[in-house]
């Protein structure tokens, strides 16, 4: 039996105020929080990730396929950028962006995107100029990375080193992480041209992709490196919880398929932090500025299923406090940047087919000012449980890997039908669910879990299925 650690975080509530302009305070000592709250812009299908310029000027990618820019108070209706050959469907289309540290010298912008080819989905990182208010000469670093609907990532991120780090997803097949004959499942690192680092731990291995900085993940999609200490953290969705923040090593394994939760293996990274139930973490950044003293150096992360921001106090590798900001009072938050007045900018991803229901007013920009306005709240700080279980048995497995989308008695979900009663749509036998599990229905979503458990491991699953889908 492989014995396992959950850290199981207590729920809370932060209630707000409500004014022409919304207020927010998030405890009640020397480290309180207040906010004014600004909508810069609506209207906006899922935008992915806010950046700036020197200049001050906001870039922001739309997923459908546009670079946005918001400049002196206003968002131009022309988009800086129009990918043609995007590929929008479900979780996928434009993601990640980030401006070359010596912008003011080269302009670079570097954007990632999904795109279709010979029938299939694929990822690319491509670098462009800015000039006049547009984006040219486009030069593709790295392409042919296997995507899906699901776990595409993909965060871009400038290290302290200048290196073009890249997060990428399983693609929904989750034994592609622990391969480093692939892209997925990997947080790779690459020059500024796209050319390969000398000093990447993979660089004299000729069995591996010699981009590759880490693998074993499933599908991160926060990438920030500590002021101080230049530690690299990274942001992870797990498997039904076990959602992590991972502090990165070079070469480092962080297990999934083979692990996952609080679980631990010879040769394997266990998460720095683990979140069950789920909190969908997405962009993370640590806080530089000095307009909320508060937040130096706090660890911030842009949640989605959460929705919220979560708040994080790390002092010497070892977390004083976590606290949560704007509980469920904007939807599902993709991305939290700080901008060069050190404000707070975040965006929602509400239009966020199928997790929500695409309703009115779609998608905003915000931004997070300072305020002196204090009400009275309810707040608390996160707390967590210790608790060893074991992972054995059919239902921990199903209720792990299954239950998100099937739901735990095979009821179905907002996405998935139900299959009470054996509505199988592709096979209700047992060697068609042994099937099923094993190389997955991709294009509906649904993982290949062939070697990434076991085959005992997926016979016992189909048996549970078969026995629950009666009772």
């Amino acid at each position: 039996m492989i014995k396992t650690k959950y850290l199981i975080y207590l729920a809370f509530i932060i209630a707000f105020a409500f004014a022409s302009s919304f207020t927010a305070k998030n405890n009640k000592d020397e480290t309180n929080v207040f906010f004014k709250i600004d909508t810069l812009a609506s209207n906006l299908t899922v935008p992915w990730q806010i950046s700036f310029l020197p200049d001050r000027t906001m870039l922001f990618t739309e997923r459908p396929g546009q670079v946005r820019l918001y400049r002196n108070g206003k968002l131009k209706e022309k988009p800086v950028l129009s990918v043609n050959d995007i590929k929008a469907e479900t979780k996928t289309g434009l993601l990640g962006m980030v401006i070359h540290p010596a912008f003011n010298k080269n302009h670079f912008i570097y954007i990632a995107h999904n795109y279709g080819k010979n029938n299939r989905l694929w990822l690319r990182v491509v670098r462009y100029e800015f000039k006049n208010d547009t984006l040219i000469h486009h030069k593709t670093l790295i392409e042919q990375i296997p995507a899906a609907r699901n776990h595409t990532g993909c965060r871009l991120i400038f290290g302290p080193d200048r290196k073009l780090y890249i997060s990428t997803g399983d693609a929904d097949q989750p034994i592609l992480a622990q391969d480093l004959k692939t892209y997925n499942g990997k947080i790779l690192r690459i020059n500024d041209d796209g050319s390969i680092p000398a000093d990447n731990p993979f660089v004299k291995n000729d069995t591996a992709h010699k981009e590759i900085w880490s693998y074993g993940h499933r599908n991160p999609q926060g990438l920030t490196f500590e002021p101080v200490s230049k530690q690299f953290y990274a942001t992870e969705h797990g498997p039904t919880g076990g959602d992590e923040v991972n502090i990165i090593e070079k070469g480092a394994n962080y297990g999934w398929p083979v692990i996952h939760h609080q679980e631990s293996k010879a040769g394997m990274k266990t998460p720095f932090l683990e979140y069950t139930p789920s909190i969908g973490p997405s962009e993370a950044t640590f806080y530089r500025g000095n307009t909320f003293p508060q937040l130096k150096n706090n660890l911030l992360i842009a949640c989605l299923r959460g929705e919220s921001i979560l708040r994080i106090e790390i002092d010497k590798g070892k977390v004083r406090k976590q606290e949560v900001l704007l509980k469920k009072q904007y939807g599902r938050i993709r991305s939290i940047v700080v901008g060069p007045d050190g404000y707070l900018y975040i965006s929602t991803s509400n239009f966020d087919m199928p997790e929500s229901k695409g309703e009115r007013p779609y998608d905003m920009i915000l931004r997070l000012r300072p305020s002196t306005k204090k009400n009275d709240q309810v707040a608390q700080t996160i707390t967590s449980n210790n608790k060893t279980t074991t992972t054995a048995g059919p239902a921990m497995m199903f209720k792990q890997l299954c239950a998100s989308c099937h739901g735990d008695k095979l009821q179905g979900s907002a996405t998935v039908y139900s299959l009470v009663g054996g509505k199988f749509k592709h096979g209700a036998d047992k060697q068609s669910i042994i099937n099923n599990i094993s190389n997955g229905i991709i294009d509906k979503g649904m993982p290949a879990w062939n070697g990434a458990i076991s085959k005992k491991d997926i016979e016992s699953l189909a048996d549970y299925m078969l026995r629950v889908k009666n009772e």
